[in-house]
């Protein structure tokens, strides 16, 4: 139920603010000219008009504020948890404060104070949305659309990752970091158009949130190996955590994983 107090009371001062407003002016103006007559008229104007008392309005609205405020955690808890279970989608609280939640398969960043909220996976932004329930299972299910893309096929995707690795490793079997591979397999992905016209405007963008993904559901689908080859995964270790803009973050079912800092396909035996 809608507890907001009623606003008619506010609406009606307003308008008298408005009117007396107007009066004011017309007294200014009567000074300003010496208009005796037309002093007169504002000045019976404004005294049988007084300046309406919105106090007991403006402290009741003061009140709903931080009642508003002093609940907005359980009231979004609980809003988010009926429209999940509304729409199938699972929800796991991940950590309290700041508020994170998982949505499988991203997560969610919760900031109530400010009233936003940031879809996440991999810890990469891919939307961001106002902290109401709706809103946030709108971004949920617009940024697993775009993350899925089109025509997936894992089998096709590590023979791309494998030539980007190739790439650029210039041709050596040793590790590379991903973010040396990442530009390379944004290139071999690229369509027709783009090769034949290479353009920003051809150009299809191929983030790092996407590689992340792309390589958490080849492992996910047990797509691993091409043409003899296995794909392996260099943990980031020691001081290359520190820079994040080196690694990914390979998650789990759950949200949780480990940063990576290199790939490499060793030969099958």
């Amino acid at each position: 139920m809608d507890d907001r107090p009623t606003t008619r009371a506010l609406r009606e001062a307003s308008r008298a603010c408005r009117a007396r407003a107007s009066v004011l002016l017309g007294l200014a103006s009567a000074l300003e000219r010496g208009d005796e007559t037309r002093l007169a008229r504002a000045l019976e104007r404004i005294r049988t008009n007084p300046e309406p008392c919105v106090d007991p309005e403006v402290a009741e609205a003061q009140a709903w504020l931080a009642n508003r405020r002093a609940t907005r955690r359980e009231r979004f808890a609980v809003e988010l948890r009926a429209a999940c279970e509304r729409e199938g989608v699972e929800l796991v609280l991940l950590g309290r404060d700041p508020l994170e939640l998982r949505l499988p398969p991203v997560s969610v960043g919760v900031d109530l104070e400010a009233g936003r909220a940031e879809v996440r996976f991999a810890g990469l932004e891919v939307r961001r949305t106002q902290a109401e329930a709706d809103a946030v299972l709108t971004a949920r299910a617009e940024a697993v659309a775009w993350l899925e893309g089109r025509d997936w096929d894992p089998a096709a995707w590590l023979a791309v990752l494998k030539r980007a690795w190739l790439r650029a490793s210039h041709g050596q079997e040793t590790w590379v970091e991903l973010t040396d591979v990442l530009p390379e397999v944004a290139l071999l992905r690229q369509r027709r158009r783009f090769r034949r016209d290479p353009t920003a405007r051809n150009f299809e963008p191929y983030p790092a949130v996407r590689f992340a993904y792309d390589l958490w559901r080849a492992r996910r689908d047990g797509v691993l190996s091409t043409d003899g080859w296995r794909l392996s995964l260099g943990p980031a270790t020691g001081g290359s955590t520190r820079d994040r803009s080196r690694v990914l973050l390979l998650e789990d079912a759950r949200g949780q994983g480990q940063y990576h800092l290199t790939l490499r396909f060793v030969r099958e035996a």
